[in-house]
């Protein structure tokens, strides 16, 4: 069976971050995260700088990037414990507004599991203060390598009850 995890980051300095599948065409996470590791304390630190395309006020972050990053972050805590996830559940809190262009530092990890289920917490600060602009909590499912494969499966049949 081939790696069910699907290619790390090409650049140097990666830590086991994995690329979802629509940024491993472009070797970079299109998001905007570096992945700076898992500590030993469990955190999962990263850099992250928002950028113009992602625009959603003048000079700010639409809150779609601002979810979908911290997404990312969570589900990475579990990748790094070589876990396979898919996010069952996503609670975002919006505090700030997230500047373009500007340093970020993000942080997630592990509240606790309940069975297969991952309980993740993360975070989004302003690099230069500390200020947190976003956090979230979200329930992470731990998913088998056929995952993908059986819901094309699920998805065809399901279309093709439709005609």
């Amino acid at each position: 069976m081939p790696d069910p995890f699907p290619p790390s980051s090409p650049t140097p300095d990666s830590v086991g971050h994995r690329l979802c599948a629509s940024c491993i065409a472009t070797g970079a996470c299109r998001l905007g995260l570096k992945c700076l590791g898992l500590g030993d304390d469990g955190v999962v630190a990263f850099d992250i700088v928002c950028r113009s395309t992602f625009e959603g006020g003048p000079n700010v972050a639409h809150g779609g990037w601002t979810a979908a990053t911290l997404d990312e972050m969570l589900g990475t805590v579990a990748m790094l414990h070589k876990t396979l996830t898919v996010t069952k559940s996503l609670n975002v809190e919006f505090l700030k507004p997230v500047p373009i262009g500007q340093p970020l530092k993000g942080r997630s990890w592990n509240d606790h599991k309940n069975g297969h289920r991952w309980h993740n917490v993360g975070e989004i600060t302003l690099a230069a203060t500390g200020v947190v602009l976003g956090r979230a909590t979200g329930v992470f499912s731990e998913r088998k390598p056929d995952h993908f494969t059986r819901h094309d499966a699920w998805l065809a049949a399901e279309l093709a009850a439709k005609v």
